[in-house]
């Protein structure tokens, strides 16, 4: 779910005019990941591209997904809005607590969550076409050109940028044009106070198969047992992360190698654990809750010991659930577990609305919400209860025509009217 219109009015800031907040702060070193653990990420990428169908556009490549301005429309939040960036670096992307949201990281998880829709799909193809022929190298080469821009825009917050799994253009085993998550880590540069983004992708309308797994809402049990506490979960968003892919080292589960290479990237800094956030808008959304009720489900496992994470930040999110998950989720996000759930929801939005499409099926399809809701207005955010029960589904004409209330841009436009720094 998502848009491609999602930036806010075309502005003339460019990159060369925005400096990242943290030069401000004096004490600051840089820590960006590894050239080696780049590298090896990035061939991993590749091999996965190499299982992928190749491409065929008749001569003419795609375009590269979204507006020209919307680039240009993200620096410029962070070019008006500096005090905030650099507060939320100060505070590693957390709030103090569980009912109020820290506003300035809420922007900065506009601007990741943003920023991954900007990933360059015509230079994914020119990969999944070298990556087939066997040609690796090449087949990184253009992976990297597809992440230049977000790149930029990582760079202006401060941080640098890695994908950590890409099964946006794939469909997982068993489905019919169904994709997989597309999802990203910002690494904040600074040694003081270090922290990483988990940004999950939302959905790219000229993207059918990612339209395909945000409509496919029916109730299915987990692929994987035990997940979500074996709550019932939308067959879409389940066969998205916890789905088999088929790739060159066999078969894979997107939230697995997401895993895998979350820890490569962590674990190649030595010192302070960074503190790890989550993030996504819309589909990105879906899949950041999913991830992080894993965490929460997990964290007590070996596996999980290392990781220092805390709150998370999703952004217009559909359902994911049936209960108990986000029972549970509630649960393990209490003040004593200093570890913060909030779903920011900007008002007439109608994407958080749904599963299910109707209200008569609220009771035969019984999605609940997890907690921690702020709804963005005009006059200022303002708490929304939690379900159950449930906030009825918008009708099909205010879904199109609260549409545009779904994008970026708007959450960013009534974000401003939040208490931020």
């Amino acid at each position: 779910m998502g848009g491609r219109d999602v930036g806010i009015n075309a502005s003339r800031t460019t990159l060369s005019t925005v400096k990242p907040p943290f030069d401000r702060i004096s004490s600051l070193s840089v820590m960006p990941l590894s050239e080696i653990a780049i590298n090896n990420i990035l061939e991993q990428h590749a091999s996965q591209l190499a299982q992928f169908k190749e491409p065929d556009f008749g001569g003419e490549p795609p375009d590269s997904g979204m507006p020209g301005d919307y680039l240009e429309n993200i620096c410029d939040w962070v070019a008006s809005n500096p005090r905030a960036i650099a507060a939320a670096q100060a505070s590693q992307c957390t709030s103090t607590a569980p009912d109020i949201p820290n506003w300035n990281t809420v922007l900065f998880a506009l601007v990741e969550s943003a920023a991954v829709y900007l990933r360059k799909d015509d230079e994914i193809f020119e990969a999944i076409k070298a990556a087939r022929s066997g040609n690796i190298s090449l087949a990184v080469a253009h992976i990297k050109k597809s992440q230049e821009t977000i790149n930029e825009v990582a760079e202006s917050i401060g941080c640098t940028f890695v994908q950590l799994c890409d099964f946006s253009h794939k469909g997982p085993k068993g489905t019919w044009v169904h994709s997989g998550a597309f999802c990203g880590l910002f690494v904040s540069k600074s040694s003081e106070k270090p922290f990483m983004g988990v940004t999950y992708k939302g959905t790219t309308i000229t993207n059918f198969r990612e339209i395909t797994t945000d409509l496919d809402f029916s109730l299915t049990n987990p692929l994987v047992q035990e997940v979500a506490w074996d709550a019932k979960m939308h067959h879409g968003f389940n066969e998205g992360l916890f789905g088999t892919f088929n790739t060159q080292q066999g078969a894979q589960v997107a939230w697995d190698v997401m895993f895998n290479q979350l820890v490569h990237a962590y674990n190649d800094h030595s010192g302070e654990r960074h503190m790890l956030h989550f993030t996504g808008h819309s589909l990105g959304g879906a899949y950041c809750t999913l991830t992080y009720g894993e965490f929460l489900r997990r964290q007590n496992e070996v596996a999980f010991a290392n990781f220092k994470f805390g709150d998370m930040y999703s952004l217009a999110a559909p359902r994911v659930c049936a209960e108990p998950f986000a029972e549970q989720v509630n649960l393990h996000t209490q003040p004593k577990e200093k570890k913060y759930l909030f779903r920011i929801v900007n008002e007439n939005d109608p994407i958080p609305t749904v599963p299910p499409r109707t209200k008569s099926q609220l009771q035969s399809i019984p999605y609940v919400h997890v907690g921690g809701a702020w709804e963005l207005a005009g006059s200022g955010p303002r708490k929304m209860p939690n379900e159950p029960p449930q906030v009825d589904p918008q009708s099909i004409p205010e879904l199109f025509w609260n549409a545009a209330h779904h994008q970026v841009k708007d959450y960013y436009a009534h974000w401003t009217s939040t208490p931020h720094d």
